[in-house]
């Protein structure tokens, strides 16, 4: 693949591992006869800027990180409007959900992508919420949430992370999370359905799984169906809740009487509290919020024509 490619890293990836492997990335460019600039992000929010600046320039625009830094470089690439870019991933997070999504479980799988692969359009989920007094919009590529999901990733600390490893952190921060936890009022729309009243969890899914694997939240989701699959979970007590999240490993829980689980475009949450908004395993604003979905939105490079696939999938 002999086009401009720039490498957006976030050094700050699996709890700080990431800069180790950074020898390894460039053994495998070379070897692949690859060229590529690279710039590191220095905090939050940079590999936005960095991805929209350079969109114009590159054809492919690689995010070097976990699902966090995929989400940001995402983000930028779509938010400066360029079509003709597409998004690289080179896995180097906890979860790399969005990697695996597309088949890539290693350096050498991304690697070998660019080399020889093609791409795939995508869709997108447009999150529009609110900080600061400020509306913005993000886009998420596996989920994007709110409820329960922001106290999980608020206990999943890095620390967590470092301790239990990709397979257990997220199941350590669940219940940890679950301690404390109650069910805010919510408001709920969702295309020409409306839901009111107590709500454990609002999710809107673009792929099946996430925490690293280890959570089918949205059974059946695709990624290039233009659709969105939505979670609207009742609320909970906490003995409930532990004893049905086993059910969540499996993608089961969308049989609880509490969950209703259907197909939408849009999704629009009020709260009474002002509530997190969590996508792709990141906190960024909070309600009022609005997910919907932007189908085929990205082109993402892929190791072949297949279909996407997951580990347990």
């Amino acid at each position: 693949m002999n086009r401009p490619i720039l490498l957006i890293a976030n050094p700050a990836a699996a709890v700080g591992r990431a800069a180790r492997r950074w020898n390894r990335l460039f053994v495998a460019l070379d070897a692949g006869r690859l060229k590529a600039d690279h710039v590191i992000t220095d905090g939050p929010g940079h590999a936005i800027s960095l991805a929209r600046e350079a969109s114009g320039s590159y054809d492919v625009i690689a995010a070097v990180g976990g699902d966090g830094t995929v989400n940001e470089v995402a983000s930028g690439i779509l938010l400066a409007g360029e079509t003709k870019t597409a998004l690289a991933i080179i896995p180097f997070g906890t979860g790399n959900d969005a990697s695996q999504l597309r088949g890539l479980r290693s350096i050498e799988d991304a690697i070998r992508a660019l080399v020889l692969g093609t791409t795939r359009t995508m869709d997108a989920i447009e999150v529009r919420c609110h900080k600061a007094g400020e509306e913005l919009t993000r886009y998420a590529l596996l989920y994007a949430a709110v409820g329960f999901a922001g106290a999980l990733l608020r206990c999943t600390t890095p620390a967590v992370k470092r301790f239990f490893g990709p397979r257990y952190c997220y199941s350590v921060g669940f219940f940890r999370a679950l301690i404390g936890f109650t069910s805010p009022t919510m408001r709920v729309r969702c295309d020409d359905r409306e839901f009111s009243g107590r709500m454990f969890l609002v999710s809107a899914g673009n792929a099946e799984i996430v925490g690293a694997g280890t959570m089918r939240l949205s059974p059946g989701a695709r990624v290039d169906d233009g659709k969105l699959n939505v979670n609207v979970v009742g609320d909970l007590g906490r003995l409930e809740t532990a004893r049905w999240f086993p059910k969540v490993l499996k993608g089961l829980h969308t049989t609880h009487p509490k969950v209703r689980y259907f197909q939408a475009r849009t999704l629009t949450i009020e709260c009474e509290a002002l509530m997190d908004v969590q996508m792709d395993g990141e906190l960024f604003g909070h309600t009022p919020a609005t997910f919907q979905v932007r189908p085929g939105a990205l082109r993402v490079v892929a190791p072949d024509d297949r279909v996407e696939r997951h580990p347990g999938v």
